[in-house]
């Protein structure tokens, strides 16, 4: 399909952001692209990640992307610089949503924002706060097994529960006016962060934001009639439960396609 935008992640994530999408452009044609192969990024180092990237681009090359969305926060962190740089098309990245939550925080509530390791490392987040948090209101907390929880579809088991009350209780949570899903995969857990924080935080995430940026970046470019379609692409095996629980959250007309990965 000629004209497609590219929607990558590392895994299951970018599909909260391909959602997203789907409501904002039905009319599109969608590759999502998703490197479960080398899931997760977060402890990866930022070459190897634009290794990765550029086997991504290389292999959408035959269906004429327009525009790429990196449905991924460690993947914008560490390499949409570097894909902007080598690459003409539009690179639009995820951020966590920062800006909003202090723009909202009209009682100076402190932020907790949720990254991956990489991102809670990354230059580009420190950047990003100090650029908006005069007040130093926003702390950073990494979450480094819920990336591989919601790889293997575990949304509210025991496990996942003992681990975020287990890391949560740390901070005093009502200190604080705003959490912020500062990683697409987390957005899976959003009625369970609705559950175990104070009424009174607000959950946050870039999903929204990040697709009017893409709408904005491809300046008119968009499909305005017709039926759109998506294809899916994963770089490693996917199981017939992941299958399934993708059939039941994305349009009817779902394709599942290989992408030759080794191209160049």
């Amino acid at each position: 399909m000629s004209d497609s935008i590219v929607i990558f992640d590392s895994g299951l994530g970018g599909v909260t952001a391909l959602m997203e999408a789907i409501r904002a452009m039905p009319a599109e044609h969608f590759i999502y692209y998703g490197d479960t192969a080398h899931v997760p990024y977060g402890p990866k180092d930022a070459e190897e990640i634009q290794g990765y990237l550029d086997q991504m681009m290389a292999a959408t090359r035959p269906y004429s992307p327009k525009a790429v969305l990196l449905a991924c926060n460690t993947a914008t962190v560490t390499s949409a610089d570097y894909l902007r740089k080598k690459y003409t098309i539009p690179i639009v990245g995820m951020e966590p949503a920062v800006k909003p939550a202090i723009e909202h925080d009209v009682d100076l509530k402190r932020i907790l924002v949720l990254s991956t390791e990489g991102t809670g490392k990354s230059a580009r987040l420190r950047r990003l706060v100090e650029k908006f948090d005069d007040d130093r209101l926003v702390d950073i907390l990494p979450l480094p097994n819920l990336v591989d929880f919601a790889e293997r579809l575990e949304f509210d088991t025991d496990a996942v529960r003992f681990d975020l009350e287990t890391i949560l209780a740390s901070y005093p949570l009502e200190e604080y006016g705003a959490l912020v899903l500062g990683c697409t995969h987390f957005i899976w857990y959003r009625d369970l962060f609705r559950e175990l924080l104070p009424d009174h935080m607000e959950i946050l995430d870039g999903n929204a934001a990040t697709v009017r940026q893409l709408m904005r970046k491809l300046n008119g470019n968009i499909e305005k009639e017709g039926e759109g379609t998506l294809q899916m692409a994963f770089t490693g095996n996917l199981s017939e439960e992941t299958a399934a629980f993708l059939r039941c959250r994305l349009p009817e007309k779902m394709e599942f396609i290989s992408l030759d990965t080794d191209n160049d």
